[in-house]
């Protein structure tokens, strides 16, 4: 292009050949350097320059680094105000170089022609190509667009907005009898020009104020469908227009199509959505194509591969690309034109590089719509600084905020918390978060695409660390009740507002203990956020990050303090669920103990005191157990807290009846139960991380069936096992079904049900990765079926209610337990397969020792195995007619069978 001597833009003028930047008359100040960047960046012609061509032309006699490159181009940006009350002028590309946005007038040049009708203005061949997944849309706009006259097609860049617009347009012109006219504003650079564009599309002379009346003359005379198209980057000149169209030519039709709305008198506004895309990764080639994301894919794969076909083992990979690109048709049309290339699996593997990936748009696209990054950076570029710098920050959420994180987290010293939320609903009017106001609190998300790319941003900002510390302190404000977490007094809304931050703690967390993190703040974090990982179901991924924390908190200066006991029983419990009573999980919590008695903080040594309780009951040390809960009990009566009071009957229950002291175990168990109010709350957790009211009730049924009441215990089993269901938590669901429900069913005889609960069981346990739960699915597993055995890493407590189920599954050193733990709930069972299989001449006053044994337990269920056993009619038909009658009970048959009765 040749240097005109004069350059103006914005309120500058640029005399090139004085060197003069002046604003209103007056000279600006700037520096050599600057001036000459400036200069290069015009003379480019709204081109990109990379650094290097920069560092060529400005330094040509000097070696210097891009760091002098930035200062000075930071200087530039001061000296034109740029950014201050939306005002852009240098635009950088991270990564790629910089270019001048701003409209550039050479006042001393020969006057202009109007401008010429930009290339794209041409009308859209029609037909070209099938519209995927809007015929819906398409028919309701085609419907609307008579009623309304004047509407605006928003939405982010990329999803399908002119594709939309022009299809509509179509059909309403033939079915008006209109002609309709095409108006892609995306070539105009400057706001004067809207005008005058929309003229030459109507074959009209003029610019500006001529053109614009020329243009209302038209359409008031000769109505028409007219589409504006890409309104957004001149969005005041093209409302004006607009306005002015439907006012004074009120038969015309008008649909405009941008990021954001006009705001212009008498619009309608339609946000378009993107395409929907499975959930499910798992999901079969049927399932997938009824998704209209995986439909416009697979035919633009076709397009791009003839040979590619959707099939059953490629489904997976297929909507993983489509969710993970947010069902954005430009998006996946760049993504399927790389399959010819690689397959969908590879194709999904590299979305993290998703805009090096998505480069191969069509050649006869705009420029912003061949590459992903191209797309973003139209966006990008349209923003104030304000703006950008919000975007980027927000990024940091993995999944939807409401505004008041917004303001957490964008706010700093030079952006207060009313600013940010200005610009958190500009940037939502661009399209460039979105919105749910479904709930009680309106809830923005950035789409995956556009936080990958603010992300980038991000990180090559100054403030990056600041804005990721705001951010983690963020996630540990909003999970600072943690003794109502714990203790099972957490409210419903609490849970369900809290379990949509585990994205952003797991990303919190990662920087947190990175490098450039925090590491206090870190263990803070691990701490607060435990209850969420259980409520959640999610304890193995817990474990590695809470030992991560014990790791390092040595460097802290934290070891000893009241972190370092919340962080060991959090250990405790990850290890239990994942792995069982191990000596690890016994050595979590007596550190843990042993810390909060130095402190002598009643609150952890209840915790913690819980937990080594719970390590001893479950590795069968039912004498250890009893110690734990009555010191338990004696912290809970000093403290006086209801809550602990409660927990503390429930712990003393379970030791009864592992004991083999029913009678007050039931006693016990029923205070737990009566002191429960309304429904059961989903996720709501106890101590032991699961629902307390299933907890209860599984304890309740094992009693009832020991007892004899076995139509009750078979009863209760059902409303537990399908109240632990409808949690859908799948702790809570483990541990109803493992030691309660299923145990229940295989000694009332119901084997059908026993299965289909064990089913339910490993299906939970597999699915979160927690060992100790698989354990007792497979034991269960050997009791349905000979040909199975008996899991050999299996604990104490899981032993016992499989010997309880199978006699077959009881081994030497099952029976030896008997000298190990002289006070157990099924002793008197393993006393009496022990007399069985021992010494004939012994066995009658075996049996009979294990009968009493029963009796003292008020074991009715043990009472009629062993009277069966001893083949003595008349203690059978006593022990028969204490106990209520059970259809299908295996034991009851058997006594029948004995007295020769039905």
């Amino acid at each position: 292009m040749s240097a005109a001597s004069s350059l103006a833009f914005g309120p500058f003028t640029l005399d090139r050949e004085r060197r003069l930047l002046s604003a209103g008359g007056q000279p600006v100040a700037i520096g050599s350097r600057a001036l000459d960047i400036l200069l290069a960046l015009i003379d480019a012609d709204g081109g990109l320059l990379s650094k290097d061509q920069l560092l060529a032309r400005v330094w040509a006699d000097v070696v210097v680094d891009e760091s002098t490159l930035r200062v000075h181009i930071a200087g530039l940006r001061k000296a034109l105000g740029d950014g201050r009350d939306g005002a852009r002028y240098v635009l950088n590309e991270q990564g790629r170089g910089y270019r001048f946005v701003a409209p550039v007038t050479r006042p001393d040049a020969e006057p202009a022609a109007p401008p010429p009708p930009p290339p794209a203005t041409a009308r859209p061949r029609s037909g070209a190509r099938r519209i995927v997944g809007r015929d819906a849309i398409v028919d309701s706009l085609v419907q609307l667009l008579p009623e309304r006259g004047f509407m605006t097609v928003i939405g982010p860049g990329g999803i399908g907005k002119t594709t939309v617009a022009t299809a509509v347009a179509e059909r309403v012109a033939q079915a008006q009898g209109l002609p309709w006219v095409f108006v892609d504003l995306a070539p105009v650079a400057q706001s004067e020009l809207v005008a005058g564009t929309c003229a030459a599309a109507l074959d009209l002379p003029g610019s500006g104020r001529e053109a614009l009346a020329a243009v209302v003359a038209r359409l008031s005379q000769a109505p028409a469908v007219l589409v504006l198209d890409n309104c957004e980057h001149v969005v005041d000149a093209a409302a004006d227009l607009a306005q002015a169209i439907h006012q004074d030519a009120p038969e015309t039709l008008l649909l405009a199509t941008s990021r954001e709305a006009l705001r212009a008198e008498g619009e309608w506004v339609h946000r378009l959505q993107t395409l929907p895309a499975p959930t499910d990764e798992t999901v079969d080639a049927r399932t997938a194509a009824g998704f209209a994301a995986v439909q416009l894919f697979v035919e633009r794969a076709r397009a791009s591969d003839d040979a590619f076909a959707l099939t059953d083992a490629n489904a997976g990979a297929v909507a993983e690309i489509c969710r993970r690109l947010d069902g954005m048709p430009l998006a996946l049309e760049l993504a399927a034109a790389r399959i010819d290339m690689m397959s969908a699996a590879e194709l999904a593997a590299n979305l993290d590089d998703r805009f090096g990936l998505l480069t191969k748009g069509r050649r006869t696209a705009l420029p912003r719509q061949q590459t992903l990054r191209a797309t973003l950076d139209w966006s990008y570029g349209l923003l104030p600084a304000d703006g950008r710098a919000v975007l980027d920050r927000l990024s940091l959420f993995a999944g939807s905020f409401p505004m008041e994180a917004a303001r957490a987290v964008a706010a700093d010293e030079g952006l207060d918390r009313h600013a940010v939320l200005d610009v958190v609903t500009a940037l939502a009017r661009k399209s460039l978060l979105a919105v749910d106001a479904s709930g009680p609190a309106t809830l923005y998300r950035l789409l995956d695409t556009t936080r990958a790319y603010a992300r980038e941003t991000l990180a090559a900002r100054p403030d990056a660390g600041e804005t990721a510390r705001r951010h983690a302190e963020y996630c540990c404000a909003q999970l600072a009740d943690t003794d109502s977490a714990w203790e099972g007094r957490a409210r419903r809304e609490w849970l369900a507002e809290k379990s949509r931050l585990v994205d952003d703690v797991r990303a919190a967390l990662a920087w947190a203990f990175s490098p450039a993190g925090d590491l206090p703040l870190a263990i803070r974090l691990t701490v607060v956020s435990a209850a969420l990982w259980f409520h959640l179901s999610l304890p193995r991924e817990f474990l590695t990050l809470v030992e991560t924390a014990l790791k390092r908190i040595a460097d802290t200066g934290m070891a000893g303090s009241a972190d370092e006991v919340e962080l060991l029983t959090a250990q405790g419990h990850a290890l239990w669920h994942t792995h069982g009573p191990t000596t690890a999980m016994e050595t979590a919590f007596a550190r843990a103990l042993a810390i909060a008695e130095a402190l002598d903080d009643p609150g952890l040594r209840l915790r913690a005191g819980w937990g080594r309780w719970a390590q001893a009951i479950l590795a069968g040390r039912y004498a250890d157990c009893a110690v734990f809960a009555d010191s338990f009990q004696d912290i809970a009566r000093a403290v006086g807290d209801p809550a602990a009071l409660q927990t503390a009957d429930h712990m003393q229950a379970l030791r009864h009846h592992f004991s083999g002291d029913q009678s007050t175990a039931l006693a016990l168990v029923e205070r737990v139960i009566a002191t429960h109010t309304g429904p059961v709350v989903a996720n709501q957790a106890n101590h032991a991380q699961v629902n307390d009211t299933v907890a209860a009730h599984a304890l309740k049924m094992r009693i009832l069936w020991l007892q004899g009441e076995s139509a009750q215990a078979l009863h209760l089993a059902q409303e537990t096992a399908d109240a632990a269901l409808a949690t859908d938590h799948d702790l809570t669901i483990c541990y109803g079904l493992a030691v309660g429900a299923v145990p229940v069913a295989l000694w009332t005889g119901q084997a059908d049900l026993a299965r289909h609960w064990t089913d339910r069981l490993l299906e939970r346990a597999r699915g979160r990765g927690v060992r100790f739960w698989e354990l007792w699915g497979q034991g269960y597993l050997a009791a349905l079926d000979p040909s199975t055995r008996t899991p050999a890493e299996a604990f104490p407590m899981q032993i016992e209610c499989f010997a309880a189920s199978d006699a077959g599954l009881v081994d030497a050193a099952m029976l030896a337990r008997l000298d190990d733990e002289p006070a157990t709930w099924v002793r008197p069972e393993l006393m009496r397969l022990a007399a069985l299989a021992g010494d004939p001449a012994k066995r009658e006053n075996r049996l009979h020792a294990a009968l009493d044994l029963a009796r003292a337990q008020n074991a009715g269920a043990w009472t009629l195995r062993t009277a069966i056993s001893l083949a003595e009619p008349g203690r059978v038909r006593e022990a028969l007619e204490a106990l209520p009658d059970v259809p299908g009970c295996p034991d009851r048959q058997a006594a029948r069978a004995l007295l020769g009765t039905t």
